[in-house]
């Protein structure tokens, strides 16, 4: 490809005979240099000499109509395996690229190991919590938090932490709580009501809070199990 590239040929019509002496010549550069010359240069030596030696055979003047359509050019497999390598080199470079951009990015710590089962009660889901919640935001005025600004700083609240303060809070209502009182301080700053949300439900993926409901119009009870 270099070569090919230095010489300025279009790959689909190669020069086979200005290639190979020209490659062959830096094998013989390199044997001077004594640098190591792998096996894949000269079985690449071995097949230009071939290609090259197939152009060379001479061609019958007289030539049958359909020739044109079974003629095989020798240069065919190496132009297709050229043009296969460049769309790998192309894929290696675009998948560089986004590696790159994933460095840039951070996802949020987890506090459980992702292998810990998990279940719910009969009748509560994700989903209903997920649900109770939503009514808990659209019926409370929690304050909301100071304009942002331009600048980057540690987390006012953690998931770890508001966990820590859900699990005392379990444990001093005797390991059970009405979801709803959980969120009742309205002067609580909407970023910790969210914070606190996600961090009961990692609790309940942990397996360390159930939750519990007798039916569909009854309040939703969060118990603390403390595995």
């Amino acid at each position: 490809i270099h070569l090919i590239k230095e010489n300025k040929m279009d790959i689909y019509d190669i020069q086979i005979s200005k290639i190979t002496s020209q490659y062959i010549d830096y094998l013989h550069q390199m044997k001077i240099m004594r640098l190591d010359i792998a096996g894949e240069y000269l079985v690449m030596a071995a097949t230009l000499l071939n290609i090259k030696s197939k152009m060379l055979l001479p061609q019958k003047k007289e030539q049958p109509e359909d020739f044109e359509d079974t003629y095989e050019d020798p240069r065919e497999e190496l132009v297709q395996q050229i043009v296969l390598h460049q769309v790998y080199q192309k894929a290696a470079g675009q998948l560089k690229v986004l590696e790159e951009n994933r460095k840039g990015l951070f996802e949020r710590d987890t506090l459980v190991n992702e292998d810990v089962s998990y279940s719910l009660l009969p009748g509560t889901t994700i989903d209903l919590l997920s649900k109770a919640f939503s009514r808990l935001i659209l019926k409370n005025n929690f304050k909301k938090s100071v304009k942002v600004k331009r600048k980057v700083k540690a987390d006012k609240y953690t998931i770890e932490d508001e966990a820590k303060n859900i699990e005392s809070v379990l444990k001093k209502n005797k390991g059970i709580i009405k979801f709803d009182s959980l969120f009742e301080d309205q002067t609580l700053e909407l970023p910790k009501v969210v914070t606190s949300f996600l961090a009961l439900l990692e609790l309940v993926k942990s397996g360390k809070v159930i939750a519990k409901q007798e039916d569909l119009q009854s309040p939703i009870f969060m118990e603390y199990k403390g595995k």
